[in-house]
């Protein structure tokens, strides 16, 4: 009689690890003990420090979320990124990725409107921006404008 193939295993989400989290099974020789092989077969939790890269994504994430406060330095940061950006040509382009389906009610607005896509969309985010006061009042926190 032929011996039956194994099933192959099959890979689910729950065993993948997000780029930058993967950990290793076994903790480093140095915080091992005596008898300790370094193994975490008991499903203890690893003490290790984050990657650098993982810290600075977490402040990141915490300066421009919503409900957090954005720091005087990270304001500044931005500010002089974005003056750098518009003193090259007067304006700064960035990218908009839309669905189809609100591509296609932008163009049809903008067709409605007699006005265009960009003049609709910048009218939509100076709305936007009016109701977050945080915005003026770190603009009025950063350092005047040269020249």
């Amino acid at each position: 009689m032929a011996a039956q193939p194994k099933p192959a295993a099959s890979l689910s989400s729950g065993l993948l690890a997000r780029k930058g989290q993967a950990r290793p099974a076994m903790r480093r020789q140095d915080t091992a003990g005596p008898d300790d092989l370094g193994w975490n077969d008991m499903g203890a939790p690893v003490v290790d420090a984050l990657p650098p890269v993982l810290v600075e994504r977490a402040v990141l994430v915490r300066e421009v979320s919503g409900g957090a406060t954005l720091s005087a330095a990270a304001a500044a940061r931005i500010g002089r990124d974005s003056a750098a950006q518009v003193r090259k040509s007067g304006k700064v382009a960035f990218t908009l990725r839309l669905d189809g389906e609100r591509h296609l009610r932008l163009r049809l607005a903008s067709a409605l409107a007699h006005q265009s896509a960009q003049s609709l969309v910048t009218q939509a985010l100076d709305q936007f921006l009016a109701t977050m006061p945080q915005v003026d009042a770190l603009i009025a926190q950063m350092p005047a404008k040269e020249g």
